[in-house]
């Protein structure tokens, strides 16, 4: 077992997701020690908005790119008409986001659904051109975005905005990508028509998957929501909780990174599922032990405005935990193309969760929140373990 955890697949396009969020890290790092409890806090709350926003906007194609397609040809042609289905909904959406002045937020929500990390694109050059590809991409377009991110917060003295004016910054670079992509492609008029037939068949299916990232992201994200909108202090508390969340969130690398690497496989060799996610068990518990060593050493040095953060981070390694083991069953799923199943798990995980958030952050405070997360997806790891057990006999 531990020769087959190194592979040279894993290191590649692993090696390209840490060095993709070690450039987030180590501006998030810097933010958190050189800016204001609030403004940092402010600029955590609306890099949370753009995820969550985003999802809605990508309306689960990376998802679909990647579970459903098979072909060469399909690939192409439903990367395009995600694309082009994406820049239209935005163009029904807008008049809603003005209305109610978030109107700043259209450029980032359709960056981040097509050109960045988690969006269309790296889904469509991972399916498509492999890891190599889809890993040189996401180093490329992380060290475009946060080196633009920490020049906006160092030089440019913008804090809490700095993650939108990035996206405006980078979004004629990625344009032109997308453009050259096209070119290359030689798409052909017929074809495209006959892909657009299945990809409106599709739509329905897809629309379960917006709905169901929009409630996982919302589950994901519930707490910093509930800390903004019940708290009276809720700037410093959204940093306290967010710096921990992020080096808890760390352990995640893990999971994504087997799973999208052999996301093939998965579709292929039914018996890979149970191999995969040793594997995943293998690694995470250890992991989660150095993290907990290593964020004390951070509070206690460099951090230590974030010294009483210690014990929420503990719960939250716990959430994380029960995260990192759904992660492949969560996958599965979709691959076994029970999407209507998968939206319902995360619709009643998400309101389970906010009933959950607000009983423990009223009651226990930012700790009581951790623990709200951690049930929930407690809960929601043993009912995917279920369905994916019942499904793939």
């Amino acid at each position: 077992m531990p020769k087959n955890l190194i592979h040279k697949n894993y290191l590649i396009f692993g090696g390209s997701i840490i060095a993709t969020r070690a450039l987030e890290y180590v501006v998030l790092f810097f933010a958190a020690h050189y800016l204001s409890k609030d403004s940092y806090g402010e600029l955590e709350y609306y890099k949370k908005l753009i995820e969550v926003g985003s999802s809605v906007f990508a309306f689960g194609f990376p998802a679909l790119i990647i579970t459903y397609t098979k072909s060469k040809e399909s690939k192409q042609y439903f990367f395009l008409w995600s694309l082009l289905f994406v820049c239209f909904f935005s163009l029904i959406f807008s008049p809603f986001l003005i209305f109610f002045n978030w109107g700043f937020l259209l450029v980032p929500f359709i960056f981040y659904a097509i050109f960045f990390n988690g969006g269309i694109t790296p889904a469509y050059l991972l399916v498509l051109k492999g890891s190599n590809s889809a890993s040189l991409y996401k180093i490329i377009t992380s060290f475009l975005f946060y080196g633009t991110l920490f020049i906006s917060i160092y030089y440019l003295d913008i804090t809490s905005k700095a993650y939108v004016i990035a996206t405006y910054i980078l979004s004629p670079i990625a344009i032109i990508y997308a453009t050259h992509e096209f070119l290359n492609q030689k798409l052909v008029k017929i074809k495209a028509k006959k892909y657009l037939r299945l990809f409106k068949k599709l739509l329905l299916s897809s629309s379960t998957l917006v709905v169901s990232n929009f409630a996982n992201l919302m589950f994901l994200y519930t707490d910093i929501f509930v800390i903004q909108i019940i708290s009276k202090n809720s700037k410093p508390e959204i940093a306290d909780f967010s710096f921990a969340l992020n080096i808890a969130t760390m352990l995640l690398l893990i999971p994504i990174t087997l799973v999208q690497v052999d996301v093939e496989k998965l579709k292929k060799i039914k018996s890979h599922f149970k191999t995969l996610n040793k594997k995943i068990i293998y690694l995470t518990i250890p992991s989660s032990l150095l993290l907990i060593g290593i964020y004390y050493i951070m509070i206690t040095t460099f951090f230590d405005k974030f010294y009483n953060t210690y014990y929420l981070f503990l719960i939250l390694i716990i959430a994380k935990l029960f995260h990192s083991f759904s992660t492949l069953f969560g996958t599965y799923l979709l691959i076994l193309k029970k999407y209507k199943i998968n939206l319902y798990i995360n619709i009643i995980s998400l309101f389970t969760n906010i009933i959950l958030c607000y009983v423990g952050y009223i009651n226990f405070g930012l700790n009581g929140l951790a623990l709200a997360s951690s049930i929930t997806l407690g809960m929601r790891y043993f009912v995917l373990y279920y369905f994916k057990s019942k499904y793939s006999k």
